[in-house]
């Protein structure tokens, strides 16, 4: 009896738990790209967003833009404050891609 108490105690904490976190990638446009250092304070205020990770950056065909490829996890960020952190600093970005995992 004590064994099923035991389990059954297991089973509702695992019940009781979040869904476990998901990584999720995004494709991330942004403009005003018009210094060397530019790419880097974008990514720094990617960065700033907790547990994003820039996965891959490109150069985009007209000048001063750029895509980045963003991995987040999904019970700690969002698209959008990744956007607001951009945009905070100044620099005009979108979405351009979401749901890649």
């Amino acid at each position: 009896m004590k064994n099923l108490h035991l389990a059954l105690a297991t089973l509702g904490i695992l019940a009781a738990m979040p869904a476990s976190a998901e990584e999720q990638r995004i494709k991330v446009g942004v403009g005003e790209l018009t210094c060397p250092t530019c790419s880097f304070t974008v990514a720094a205020a990617m960065r700033g967003v907790p547990t994003v990770e820039i996965i891959d950056f490109q150069d985009g065909e007209e000048f001063g833009t750029g895509t980045y490829i963003v991995a987040f996890d999904d019970q700690a960020a969002n698209p959008d404050m990744i956007i607001e952190a951009v945009l905070a600093n100044g620099y005009p970005a979108e979405v351009l891609q979401a749901g890649e995992s």
